[in-house]
């Protein structure tokens, strides 16, 4: 049978003084004696008395608790966003309760109904595939808690975000295949009503147009979702289709991991039939064979000004301001693409 949880009023009547003069001498308050702080701290010590966070949120208006919700927990530019949030959050003495949606829309709205029942002082998302429609993050916004979207966002109504500049980072892949010799390039994306594919689409198109290359209605496939599977999935339609492109570009490294399978077990070579380059540099892209060519979207950076434009909100509600931040990108050229 487990053990009740010690309460200030055990520790007051325990010390034969009053539940307020507990409460300050816990806060270290000077207006109580030292004797009677010291009294108080260290019996508290010692039955392992722990203060009710639900108790000290409703008391103060603060739980000092922010939430983060990721897609994918396991995927490596998502975990490093999520501890670069965690340091960023224990500079400012908060704690970070992380959830993965899944890529489900109901884990999504679950856990972002759960972190506002724990009076969590705010939250931290990045949307997944699923999701289609925003009623459950403007619910955020009403309740008054602040929320800053990254990396997967929407721009159906005004919130602070952080993005990478995934249009200028997608034109430079793009441009990388032309100049290796690709001219019939493919892209790999997702579902329509995620900003990431839109931004990164845009890119692609304006690399194509600036180099005068045609982009037939079948060089564009939409995936199910962002997975391995589902990259994989799309290639075999094209191969099975018997119009083979000379290079892909994937808004993220899972869609040309699956790519690449796909294009192995038909016997095509990479990257001397089929070009590829990927986006997102995650660990996997840089050890598998072939390794794959991929943007940096520096996960570090979008953690901290995620964390940042949070804590701005939290500490200076009244004057801060919705915004935008744009992170940019880099290209890492591997065998995949490497055409020497």
């Amino acid at each position: 049978m487990s053990q009740k949880p010690i309460t200030i009023k055990d520790l007051a009547e325990q010390l034969d003084i009053s539940v307020s003069t507990v409460s300050r001498a816990l806060k270290d308050n000077h207006e109580i004696s030292e004797k009677t702080r010291k009294a108080v701290q260290d019996l508290a010590k010692k039955v392992g008395y722990k203060p009710n966070p639900i108790a000290v949120a409703l008391k103060t208006h603060k739980s000092y608790t922010i939430g983060v919700i990721v897609p994918q927990i396991v995927s490596t530019f998502f975990a490093t966003v999520v501890k670069t949030i965690e340091e960023v959050a224990d500079k400012y003495g908060y704690n970070v309760l992380v959830s993965s949606s899944n890529e489900s829309f109901e884990k999504e709205m679950k856990s972002i109904d759960i972190l506002l029942g724990t009076r969590a002082d705010g939250i931290i998302l990045s949307l997944a595939h699923e999701t289609r429609t925003f009623d459950h993050i403007k619910n955020i916004q009403e309740a008054g808690i602040p929320v800053v979207l990254f990396d997967r966002t929407t721009d159906k109504f005004e919130i602070s975000r952080v993005v990478t500049d995934g249009l200028t980072a997608a034109f430079q892949a793009v441009q990388h295949l032309v100049e290796v010799g690709a001219k019939k390039i493919f892209i790999l994306t997702g579902p329509k009503q995620i900003t990431i594919g839109g931004n990164r689409m845009k890119g692609y198109l304006k690399a194509m147009e600036s180099n005068h290359l045609e982009v037939k209605p079948h060089y564009v496939c939409y995936c199910e979702d962002y997975t391995v599977q589902a990259g994989k999935k799309a290639v075999q339609q094209i191969i099975a289709a018997k119009d083979i492109p000379e290079a892909i570009f994937g808004i993220n490294d899972d869609l040309i991991i699956g790519a690449i399978e796909a294009l192995k077990e038909a016997g095509l070579r990479i990257p001397e039939d089929v070009a590829l380059v990927g986006f997102s540099n995650t660990k996997r892209s840089r050890y598998m064979s072939p390794t794959v060519s991929s943007i940096n979207q520096f996960p570090e950076k979008i953690g901290k000004i995620a964390a940042e434009l949070l804590f701005e909100q939290i500490l200076n509600n009244r004057h801060a301001k919705i915004r935008e931040e744009i992170v940019n990108c880099e290209l890492i050229v591997r065998d995949s693409s490497n055409r020497k």
